[in-house]
């Protein structure tokens, strides 16, 4: 495997201490390791890189024992797979022995090792993830995935059945990759390869299909290659609920206007499913975390309609009944609603009322019902559902009145209440 060109600068990351001691470690009686996968791709297209892996013609257990001796924290993450995570201080570099695969189902593989670089490469999943770096910066390029950097293109190593073949969850990360990286139309091979291959998708476990769409929701605008998805007959698989694409492409660009800092993917699943119903059956197939979940179901089922020509006492209301990050949720989500759905321009009014009721939330603090169980038992009210049912109607008047009354008004009120 010849070198296609050395960096004239080396990235950060490799420049580390502790990184740079961790492959020192690794080759320390032979053999190479080198830097692959994300980590190379986003330093070639200057994006922060997260995640430092890297590949070896080393057994796995001799790279344990290599950099045990030199002092670093060895775990051994994935053994029968070849992987070792070296740990010093604040980084940590995932290193695995290269290896073809024997045998594929869809899902897994049977796999054995090599000391052949480009053999390792030829099994990976995209030209792009496929390029190696040797720590002094020399670039190594067996598939061609530079120049697939370089023009913003997305393709599968060889052949792009094949590879889906050999894991069907490739066939969500073209389209993630392409989400993210693609300047320029998708691979037509990759493209007919996961139409042929995208009823396969049932077949996954529902976190793996979870994990990809949302990396997919989280790129800066999702909403061309969910309706590439679409068209593709990809989606109807993959998200089989989500029917409001307009709604997605508003809310992205709503939230682009308003540079919020990093995407939120929950809250763009939610605008691209119906209702509540689909978001529970959806939370359901894709394994979401119950607070995922509840959220989900929050954004899709609100507790009050939003009105962007509410009063200022009627914001609060709302922001007492939801909660300020749901509060923020419904009122993005019924914006973009609006101007996915209205036809023509929305009222410069609306859009006013919106960014008020945004604003809203800022530095909201909720108040607190000023009495308690407490207290209505101490005028003999029995413990028991009666309590609950007493407190919630003086809540009710204590919302109408703009939560003005004060604890004295409260308890003449709960009196009152209590006959």
């Amino acid at each position: 495997m010849q070198p296609v060109r050395r960096l004239e600068t080396l990235p950060d990351w490799v420049s580390d201490p502790a990184v740079a001691a961790i492959m020192q470690a690794a080759m320390a009686g032979g053999g190479r390791a080198r830097f692959v996968g994300g980590c190379v791709r986003n330093s070639l297209m200057g994006l922060p890189v997260a995640d430092i892996d890297a590949a070896t013609d080393v057994p796995a257990e001799e790279i344990m024992r290599r950099i045990e001796a030199a002092g670093i924290r060895a775990v051994p993450t994935g053994l029968d797979h070849g992987t070792v995570t070296a740990v010093q201080g604040h980084v940590k570099v995932e290193i695995t022995t290269l290896r073809v695969d024997v045998e594929t189902d869809g899902r897994r593989a049977r796999i054995a090792y090599t000391d052949d670089w480009a053999e390792d490469a030829k099994r990976r999943d995209l030209t792009m993830n496929a390029l190696f770096l040797d720590p002094d910066g020399t670039l190594y390029d067996p598939v061609g995935g530079l120049a697939d950097i370089e023009a913003g293109r997305v393709r599968f190593v060889g052949a792009a059945e094949q590879r889906i073949q050999e894991d069907v969850l490739r066939l969500l990360r073209f389209f993630r990759f392409h989400a993210h990286y693609g300047r320029m139309a998708p691979d037509e091979d990759g493209l007919a390869a996961c139409k042929r291959f995208a009823p396969l998708l049932s077949n996954l476990a529902g976190e793996r299909v979870r994990d990809e769409l949302l990396k997919l929701l989280a790129a800066r605008d999702p909403a061309p290659t969910f309706y590439l998805m679409r068209q593709a007959g990809v989606l109807s698989h993959a998200l089989p609920a989500a029917t409001h694409l307009r709604r997605l492409a508003a809310l992205t660009l709503l939230t682009g206007e308003m540079e919020e800092a990093t995407p939120d993917p929950l809250r763009r699943l939610a605008s691209i499913l119906p209702d509540a119903k689909a978001g529970k059956e959806e939370a359901t197939r894709l394994r979401l975390s119950n607070t995922d979940r509840d959220r989900l179901i929050a954004m899709l089922k609100p507790a009050a309609d939003i009105d962007p020509a509410a009063d200022s006492a009627g914001r609060r209301r709302l922001l007492y009944a939801t909660g300020d990050e749901t509060y923020r949720d419904l009122v993005l989500l019924d914006w973009a609603r609006r101007l996915a759905d209205q036809p023509g321009a929305v009222p410069a009014w609306v859009e006013a009322g919106y960014r008020v009721q945004l604003a809203a939330a800022d530095g909201w603090v909720r108040p607190k019902l000023p009495v308690n169980g407490e207290d209505a038992m101490a005028l003999g009210i029995a413990t028991g559902p009666a309590v609950g049912k007493l407190l919630k109607q003086v809540e009710v008047w204590w919302m109408g009145a703009d939560f003005r009354p004060d604890r004295a008004a409260c308890l003449a009120k709960l009196k009152e209440l209590a006959g």
